[in-house]
């Protein structure tokens, strides 16, 4: 509990100062600890970092619970679904917190350091492992995808603090947000669709 106290106090000073200027005293002051305790479990600033993003507190679709929880061998066309609204899931909540906001602003601007690219990579292994465990249709490149969509998300909820709209689309109301989610919906029912015809064509053949 004391852990999660302070993983939780890391957001709360991560959303207000943003990452560049958070440090152990600020996170040890809002937990309530000393942070001695800080470095005890953590090792330093930089294990402190590592564990907010592992364990969940970055977004909760970053840890082992969730990947567990992902229903295995499901219909292709069910797939399509449960991997669109996961990606509307990633938009919604990665819009609610400031504090990952501020984590990929930092990541971004000191990309050449070891604690950024670890962090990265620990996030690109939860991507692989979710396209390998519920991605559809294998042989369209599905990591492609991902990777494409998480980066327009990501792109498109980082702007929103800087830009009211984006070709025209509002982004500071929620109608203008829920156009987005609509236009993910349709994105992978049209793969979904494609595919099939694509299936269908290579069966004729044979």
């Amino acid at each position: 509990m004391t852990m999660e106290r302070i993983l939780r106090a890391m957001g709360d000073v991560m959303a207000e100062r943003g990452t560049e200027k958070a440090g152990i005293n600020a996170v040890a002051e809002r937990a309530g600890v000393n942070k001695v305790l800080i470095y005890r479990y953590f090792g330093g600033w930089n294990g402190l970092l590592e564990a907010y993003v592992q364990r969940g507190f970055f977004l909760s679709m970053f840890n082992e619970k969730f990947l567990e929880a992902v229903p295995e061998q499901l219909a292709s066309e069910n797939r399509s679904k449960v991997w669109s609204e996961y990606t509307i899931q990633f938009m919604r909540e990665f819009r609610a917190r400031k504090s990952s906001q501020e984590l990929v602003r930092w990541e971004m601007s000191h990309g050449e350091t070891e604690l950024a690219r670890r962090l990265a990579a620990f996030r690109d292994d939860s991507y692989k492992k979710l396209v390998d465990k519920l991605a559809p249709h294998y042989d369209f490149d599905p990591l492609a995808i991902t990777s494409l969509m998480v980066s327009a998300v990501t792109y498109m909820v980082l702007m929103s603090s800087q830009r009211d709209q984006i070709v025209g689309i509002d982004l500071r109301s929620d109608e203008g947000w829920e156009r987005i989610e609509k236009a993910v919906r349709r994105i992978y029912t049209g793969l979904n669709l494609a595919l099939e015809r694509e299936d269908s064509k290579k069966a004729e053949v044979k």
